[in-house]
């Protein structure tokens, strides 16, 4: 399966509504998104978040979206994923690593130095787990060599990113 990655611009944004309300629905146990297409489109000219699509044959179907962060006790700026969602007819293809990793090359382009995420009980939180440092109960931090490893993997097969998966000890390694 081929997909591409790419970052949304203002075209974008009223299809990916449609995938906003999917995930809402089916994921948050919310009868409607609280959101409008007005308001993310404000917000999103605005620079208030960042929104990597993933999309299989032209067709989108899932979206991880970002902002920036600042860490007071490393005096690092970085990015936190507000949320990340694939489609169910597409998930288990390797498309939420490839999110991952689209926005871990994304933000070491601009200079950040860590991604925090969280995951609810699942195949999101396991992957963190794997690769990331734990913070509490559901908060994952990646830095280090780990997000440049796994930034490396953008672009690259489910295979190809699977075996380059970084260990959570490279996060502890610069």
């Amino acid at each position: 399966m081929t997909y591409q990655l790419a970052i949304a611009t203002a075209d974008d944004l009223e299809p990916l509504t449609v995938l906003i309300q999917s995930y809402v629905q089916n994921h948050l146990d919310m009868k409607q998104w609280g959101g409008t297409l007005g308001q993310l489109q404000q917000d999103h000219a605005a620079g208030y978040l960042a929104i990597m699509l993933v999309r299989c044959n032209g067709r989108l179907v899932g979206f991880g979206a970002w902002e920036t962060i600042y860490d007071l006790h490393h005096c690092a700026r970085g990015a936190t994923v507000m949320d990340l969602y694939v489609d169910p007819p597409f998930r288990c293809r390797g498309l939420g690593v490839a999110l991952i990793a689209g926005i871990a090359a994304e933000i070491l382009k601009q200079g950040k130095g860590f991604l925090r995420g969280e995951a609810i009980p699942g195949s999101a939180a396991r992957l963190y787990e794997r690769v990331a440092v734990r913070f509490g109960s559901n908060t994952y931090n990646l830095s280090g060599k780990a997000l440049s490893q796994l930034a490396s993997l953008a672009g690259k097969s489910p295979r190809e990113m699977v075996r380059g998966l970084p260990t959570r000890e490279m996060n502890y390694e610069n």
